[in-house]
Formats: structure tokens, sequence, C-alpha cells
């Protein structure tokens, strides 16, 4: 009982740090906390239970075509079944915010987010199990450094794929292109965790060759990411210099408008640099901002006219007290 507590207690630090960083990729209107904690929720429990048992089910056919201890058996089951199934699953806790709070969901970036936090949640799990079963401590430090360490991104930046394609579906009319963009993120994301196992898996016989492959595949993710990022904030910042111009002076002043459209200011203010007040502040006109752009791209959907009206007083309240 020990072991497992100690186990579920250092791998939720490195967990946590990993969903502060891709979470710091949303400048914009903070994704509510309950449907954070859902997508992890949703990757810790019955991503992963029912990803046990469906991979117990197809274990059946795989065992009689190629036989239990063959590589080949071994291929399909961790290269193919376990992508196809993991990726699939976590990526229904996306699927379900866009479908059922699409308010919530207002482009790509969200889709990392929330992708990314379910495949944390399944990681999570996953490696207290993996961990929980290794025979002595010197081979649990061995797993949890190349699981939790080196590869600990992994299954939150394979199901962030999945969540790109809806973000970038949310912003289509069309139901087949819909499909088509949504299909395209599920099928990067399972090729890139086939990728991944595959190379794993094949690491012995190949003389340790594949491990290159991995690492590369990592490499190839974590870069995307990054430039993903940089292209967010680049974006964010254009979105506030063209929705908040027409509320200079009267909401807000000059002045405020200048240090809002600063990038430098942004990022300040993004990892709390900066005084509370001043971070209310500028959480406030960011959220205007980005409220005045869904009501032009998606009418009022759910009170965007309100919730406007909401931020301009919150704004001139904040601005009288400063």
């Amino acid at each position: 009982m020990l072991e497992f507590l100690f186990t579920a207690i250092l791998v939720a630090i490195p967990t946590f740090i990993y969903i502060l960083i891709v979470s710091s990729i949303d400048r914009f209107e903070k994704e509510p906390m309950r449907y954070l904690i859902g997508a992890f929720l949703w990757g810790a429990i019955p991503a992963v239970v029912a990803g046990i048992i469906l991979q117990l089910i197809l274990q059946v056919p795989v065992e009689l075509i190629f036989g239990g201890k063959s590589v080949g058996g071994q291929l399909v089951s961790a290269a193919v079944n376990a992508p196809v199934t993991e990726e699939i699953l976590k990526g229904a806790a996306v699927a379900v915010i866009y479908l059922w709070r699409k308010r919530e969901f207002d482009g790509w970036v969200d889709g990392i987010v929330y992708g990314a936090i379910a495949g944390f949640g399944f990681a999570y799990v996953e490696n207290i199990l993996y961990l929980f079963n290794t025979p002595n401590w010197e081979e649990w430090w061995k797993l949890f450094f190349l699981r939790v360490v080196i590869f600990g991104f992994m299954h939150g930046f394979w199901t962030s794929l999945t969540g790109i394609g809806f973000g970038l579906a949310r912003h289509m009319q069309d139901i087949f292109k819909k499909i088509l963009v949504i299909s395209g993120g599920l099928i990067a994301a399972i090729f890139v965790h086939l990728l991944h196992n595959g190379a794993l898996l094949l690491a012995k016989s190949s003389g340790g060759a594949t491990i290159f492959v991995a690492a590369g595949n990592y490499g190839f993710l974590a870069a995307l990411l990054i430039s993903l990022g940089f292209i967010a904030a680049h974006h964010d910042h254009e979105i506030l210099k063209t929705y908040l111009r027409e509320e200079v002076p009267k909401i807000i002043s000059p002045k405020d408008y200048h240090e809002l459209c600063s990038t430098t200011a942004n990022a300040l203010a993004r990892f709390h640099i900066t005084p509370k007040e001043k971070r209310h502040f500028i959480q406030a006109a960011a959220e205007l901002a980005q409220k005045k752009m869904q009501l032009i791209k998606f009418g009022d959907e759910g009170g965007n006219k309100a919730e406007i009206m909401r931020l301009r007083e919150e704004l001139k309240r904040q601005s009288s007290q400063r």
C-alpha cells in the first residue's frame, strides 16, 4: 500500500508540471476548471479501464493468428491495438466537450489543452500501474525515469493532435470538412503513437537503432507544439489589437490599450509575475476581445452579447479602481 501511495504521489508531481506547461498556451479565456478536471479524469479512469478491456478482447485473435509470444503478435498488440484503442478513447474526452460544451471550445488551442490533459490523465494511471508491477526498486527508478521523465509528455502530445482536429473543425461549416479534419487529427495521433510503440518494441532486435526513431518522433512532436505555442501567442496578440481598438477611450484608456497589446506585459501576466489586480484587468480585457471575435464568427451562441456587456462593465469598474 505504501509503495502504491509513494508511486501515485511521485508520478503526480511531473504530471502536474506538464499540465501547467500545456495550459500556459491558452492565454485567453482559461478553460473552466471542471472541464479540465473532467478531461483528466476521463483519461485516467474510463479510458484506461475501457482500453484494458478492449485490448484483452483484441488480444484473442492476435494470439490465434500469430501465437502468444511471437514478435508479430507483440508488434500488433503494442503498435496497432494499443494506439488505436487508446487514442480513440482519450479523444472521446475532447469529443464530449466539443459536442456538448461547444461554447467552451474556441479553436485548436483549446483542442491542444483538452486533448493533452486527457492524455496526461491516461498516462498518470498507466504509469502507476506499470511502476507498481516492477520487481524491485532499481527497475522502478529506471522505468520512472523512462516513462515519466523522458517520455512523460507523449500521451499528452498524441491526444493533442486529435484536439487540434476538433479545434480546426470548430471554424468550419461544411460537415464533410469537419469529419475530414477530425479524422485527420485522430489518424495523426494513432500514427505517432504507433511509431513510438513500434520503435521501442523493436529496439532490442534492431540493436537499438529504432530508439532513434522514437527520439525523432518525440523531438518532432515537441518542436511542433512549441511552434504552435508561438503561433498561438502571435494570434492572441493580433486579436487584442484588433478587437480592443474600438474600446478606446470609453472602456480602455489609450495607455492601457498600449500595455494590453504589449507581448511582454501579457507574458508576465500569464506567468503571474505582474500584480494580481493588473492580471485581472488583462484577463478581463483578453476575454472581451475573445468574446467579440466569437460574436462575429459564431453569433450570439449562448450569450456572447451579454458576456461582452458584462466584461465592459467589469473593465470600467477595474479602471476606476486602478
